[in-house]
């Protein structure tokens, strides 16, 4: 056991072979596996070799650091230098090996195994259930053919055998008979029958035993001086049963195992047409009108901007000039009243009208603003003539005060006097009281002209107020015109730019260049209703696709990239071919449309039957496909694919087994069968 155990450490191989085969439930020999490469060391073609002999599945890969979480483990390293590891599992960044000679595993860094490991991987597993039993059938019938010629050597000559001892044993065993009555004649007849018999079968038993396949006697011509039951008795069975046996059973073997290693493609099937990658373009009118003008006919071809058809524009033309006019006198008024509030003292000098305006207009509107700041004018020339009217009479009022102040002092002065002169009694009292009448009337004008100074301001105040209020009024009435007239031009420009809009979509033009379909309308002077189709215009240098309309049972397998093979309805792909393309891309969302009638032929075989699509309906999604050329060759001849073209597109959205395909309906009903209610 010592010496086993050094030879192990001296020969990692050994050591890391032995023990992945008995990871895998192998009972492993050291000295069987030593003895059958006769004590040489054992390298990664010998691992293969044995673990094979053990019916095993065994391969040798190159793979990184990342391949070996995703291979089966455990599995060998080879190490640079010579020497192997034994690979447990990988994780994070960390390996767990075990190496020759150690007791147990130990764990080593991404970094260090990468430093000495030269990037294969052994990988030993066991077979599938299936493999095995049909490899050793496979082996047998082999070595059942290898040995057919052999085994024909020795039937014949057992067969010579058994006629000679047959040749042998006749006379005698009619000899042992006891010994009878007198019989009849047919009696000694019988006798005389076994051993002509004999005779003639050890006569056989020597022509079959100097036979052999080389000197090329066929068996049929030894048998042929046999008696009728004897020979059919001694012919050998004919090999033509045997030989359809085996073809069965290795035809059943051969397909078996294609159907099981074999695969298929999963193609969807889904109709559709071709279309220009920019799509026709559908001319349709905007509102009902009378056509007018018809300048195209079917098959034409037209460039971009082109007119194809006029309609009456009449009504359009005539809601746009007034819109026009309506706007032009919005914009006057606009220019009007800037001028009245930017220059007050000559607005007709700041009159700007706007380009479109005609000279009538502008005189018009020109005089207007004269005539207006004419009265804005007179109202302020009458409110400062009153205003001059006051003054006036406010300064004539001062006036009077001032007089009368200015003699009231020397009236104030004989009023003493008088009164000095009535109380000396040297003065009479009417004297006295005359002049202080006076007095008394003077002091009362003063305060009746203090009484119309106050009135005569109070009024020049007023009229002051007046004054301003009357501007301020004016000008508040300004900037409200104003207000209006720019807001009403605005929604008259955009009303503008509408009808304009309006009426340029009663003159249809055609938006790219390509060729007249499907005309619809043929009468000068006919009535068009809003959206109808009125003419097709089909691309002419965009490149040509396929709409598919792939089924809703399909669409989770397919997408963008998958390859696709088209056949064109007009042209029998029998007989000129495919066309071959990819999967542009696919709608995101499903367009429900009227199912057709179901044809019992178009089911394939193993698809389901079951559907959630509403009663009726089916559920839909548009794919673009492209093509690889947009022309056929026909009777050698190329012949140009034209859009509408019907087609059927079969894209690959996988593979599987045959024997999966086979087996599907019959998994399919296990799984929905016996759970009815």
């Amino acid at each position: 056991m010592k010496q086993t155990t050094a030879r192990t450490f001296d020969d990692p191989g050994l050591f890391v072979l032995d023990l992945l085969l008995r990871l895998r439930g192998v009972d492993s020999s050291l000295d069987h596996i030593r003895q059958r490469f006769n004590h040489a060391p054992i390298d990664v073609p010998e691992m293969l070799a044995y673990a094979r002999e053990l019916d095993l599945s065994a391969s040798c890969v190159l793979t990184d650091w990342d391949g070996l979480s995703a291979s089966t483990l455990p599995g060998i390293l080879p190490i640079r230098g010579g020497g192997f590891l034994l690979l447990g599992r990988v994780h994070g960044h960390e390996a767990v090996v075990m190496t020759s000679g150690a007791e147990r595993p130990s764990i080593i860094s991404r970094h260090d195994l990468e430093a000495n490991w030269d990037g294969r991987l052994v990988v030993v597993a066991q077979r599938r259930a299936l493999a095995v039993p049909l490899l050793r059938f496979s082996r047998y019938c082999l070595e059942f053919i290898r040995r057919s010629k052999e085994r024909s050597v020795i039937v014949w000559a057992r067969l010579a055998g058994m006629l000679s001892s047959l040749a042998d044993r006749a006379p005698a065993m009619f000899k042992q008979r006891p010994a009878a009555p007198a019989e009849p004649p047919r009696n000694s007849n019988s006798g005389s029958a076994v051993i002509v018999f004999a005779d003639h079968a050890r006569k056989l038993g020597r022509a079959v035993a100097g036979l052999t396949p080389s000197r090329g006697a066929h068996p049929s011509e030894a048998l042929a001086f046999l008696p009728a039951a004897l020979e059919i008795v001694e012919s050998p069975p004919s090999p033509v049963g045997r030989t359809i046996v085996i073809s069965i059973t290795a035809g059943f073997v051969v397909a078996l195992l294609w159907a099981s290693l074999g695969t298929i493609d999963i193609v969807a099937i889904a109709p559709g047409k071709i279309i220009p990658s920019d799509r026709t373009k559908t001319i349709q009118p905007f509102e009902t009108a009378v056509v007018r003008a018809i300048y195209v006919q079917d098959g034409q071809t037209v460039r971009a901007g082109e007119r194809l058809i006029d309609l009456d524009a009449t009504m359009t033309a005539a809601e746009l000039n007034r819109l026009k006019s309506d706007l032009t006198s919005a914009q006057l008024d606009a220019a009007r009243l800037t001028a009245l509030l930017s220059n007050k003292t000559d607005p007709a000098s700041a009159f700007s009208p706007p380009p479109s305006t005609t000279p009538a207009l502008t005189e018009m509107h020109r005089r207007f603003l004269v005539s207006q700041n004419t009265e804005q004018a007179a109202k302020i020339a009458a409110i400062d003539r009153q205003i001059s009217q006051r003054e006036a009479e406010r300064a004539t009022s001062k006036a009077s005060i001032d007089k009368l102040k200015a003699t009231i002092g020397p009236l104030q002065q004989r009023v003493e006097i008088r009164e000095q002169l009535y109380q000396k009694e040297l003065g009479s009292k009417l004297q006295y009281l005359t002049e202080y009448q006076e007095l008394v009337g003077q002091r009362q004008e003063i305060l009746v002209q203090q009484s119309r100074f106050s009135e005569a301001d109070a009024a020049i105040a007023v009229l002051v107020e007046t004054r301003n209020k009357t501007v301020a009024e004016y000008e508040r009435a300004l900037f409200e015109e104003l207000a209006k007239a720019e807001q009403k031009a605005a929604g008259l420009s955009q009303d503008v730019i509408k009808a304009e809009r309006h009426t340029g979509l009663q003159n249809l033009t055609a938006p790219i260049d390509g060729m007249v379909q499907q005309l619809a309308v043929h009468t000068v002077g006919g009535v068009v209703t809003p959206a109808q189709p009125i003419m097709m215009i089909v691309p002419t240098d965009s490149n040509l696709e396929v709409e598919a309309m792939i089924s809703n049972q399909d669409i989770g397998f397919v997408e963008a990239g998958q390859d696709a093979a088209i056949k064109i309805d007009t042209f029998n792909f029998t007989r000129y071919g495919l066309l071959h393309g990819k999967v542009l891309s696919i709608s995101q969302d499903a367009i429900p449309r009227n199912k057709p009638p179901e044809n019992s032929n178009s089911k394939s075989f193993g698809a389901g039957t079951t559907s959630s699509e509403p009663i009726g309906q089916e559920l839909v999604y548009a794919a673009r496909v492209s093509l690889d050329r947009s022309y056929m060759n026909i009777e050698n001849k190329r012949v140009s694919l034209s859009p509408g073209m019907a087609a059927t597109i079969e894209i690959k959205s996988g593979s599987r087994s045959v024997i999966s395909y086979l087996l599907s309906p019959i998994m399919r009903y296990k799984q929905e069968s016996l759970r009815e209610r």
